[in-house]
């Protein structure tokens, strides 16, 4: 399924396509997504273009090309940037098999 995703001026920021088990989301023109409350082991990965990424806590920000990834590991607020567009697949936790 996919959604067109509109902010709160109602200007289009991206698509969101659902998957079984992940997220595929599309940032166009340097759109910003804040991910908000804990994303810990979530896993960004880039299909296309360019993202950059920072996180609460973290004295680094991250800049993935298309076939790198990052794995959030702080709780908190995430924002992920297309620079200037990027598309991503987000991959939550998976459940561990103990």
């Amino acid at each position: 399924m996919e959604q067109t995703l509109i902010n709160t001026r109602g200007a289009r920021i991206g698509k969101l396509i659902t998957k079984s088990h992940s997220v595929e989301m599309i940032l166009t023109d340097g759109d910003l997504l804040k991910l908000e409350g804990d994303h810990r082991l979530t896993t960004i990965l880039c299909v296309e273009g360019r993202l950059w990424i920072t996180q609460p806590g973290d004295a680094s920000d991250y800049i993935l090309q298309k076939g790198m990834q990052f794995i959030i590991n702080r709780p908190g607020a995430v924002l992920i940037q297309g620079q200037p567009e990027g598309r991503f697949e987000m991959v939550p936790p998976q459940p561990s098999l103990n």
